[in-house]
Parts: structure tokens; C-alpha cells; sequence
């Protein structure tokens, strides 16, 4: 599994979704890095962006692969209901992200995987 880059919009906890040193949350790179900065860090040391954000999946219409993201598209939960889900399934998103290069987590637990390549 790839190592994980989570957007500022997601609990830091979820760090722990990767095994240990494997998971980096936004705000390890200072204070409010930009989209920008986090794209290209991610793809300089070939991470999987793990967001709400939009601007990553149009990001990744446009510059393709072989930068992955998780969109998280659930709207608003409680951080202890975002945590247990996505811990509950990161091993479907995991295998997913094998072959694909944008997985799309959607309310009541349903996963969609696009390759562009």
C-alpha cells in the first residue's frame, strides 16, 4: 500500500489508516499549505492524496496520473463517524486503489474506482 497524504479538511487521526510513518496529515508541511503545495508533494514522494476537496479531482482530470486520490464525498459526519468508516474501509479503498487512480468514498459506505490511464 502507498503511503498517505490527508487534506487539512480531515482529521489527523486518519493518519492512522497507513501503517506507522506511512501516513502524513496536510499539516506536517506548516501552517495551511495550499492545494498546489499538497499536490506537488504528493506526487514528488508518491503519495495518495486523501481529501474532501474537490479541486483534487479536477486536478486529476486535468494532470492524470500517476498522482491517486480518496475523495471523500459524504458530506458532513461527526469525526468519530468519519474515523470508524474509514477505518471500517480502507482495506476495499486499499485494494481499489491497486488499479485505479481515483477512488470515491459515497454515503452509505459505497466505493467507486476510475482509472485514467
Amino acid at each position: 500500500m502507498k503511503r498517505i497524504l490527508i487534506d487539512e479538511n480531515l482529521p489527523p487521526d486518519l493518519v492512522r489508516l497507513a501503517r506507522p510513518g506511512d501516513g502524513l496529515h496536510a499539516t506536517a508541511l506548516g501552517s495551511r499549505p495550499t492545494d498546489l503545495e499538497l499536490w506537488q508533494y504528493a506526487r514528488e514522494h508518491d503519495l495518495v492524496i486523501l481529501t474532501r476537496d474537490t479541486d483534487f479531482f479536477a486536478k486529476l482530470l486535468l494532470e492524470g496520473p500517476p498522482l491517486q486520490v480518496v475523495w471523500v464525498r459524504c458530506g458532513n459526519q461527526r469525526r468519530a463517524e468519519l474515523t470508524a468508516m474509514m477505518h471500517r474501509l480502507w482495506p476495499k479503498i486499499a485494494e481499489f486503489l491497486e488499479r485505479a487512480d481515483l477512488v470515491e468514498l459515497h454515503p452509505g459506505d459505497r466505493l467507486e474506482a476510475v482509472k485514467f490511464s
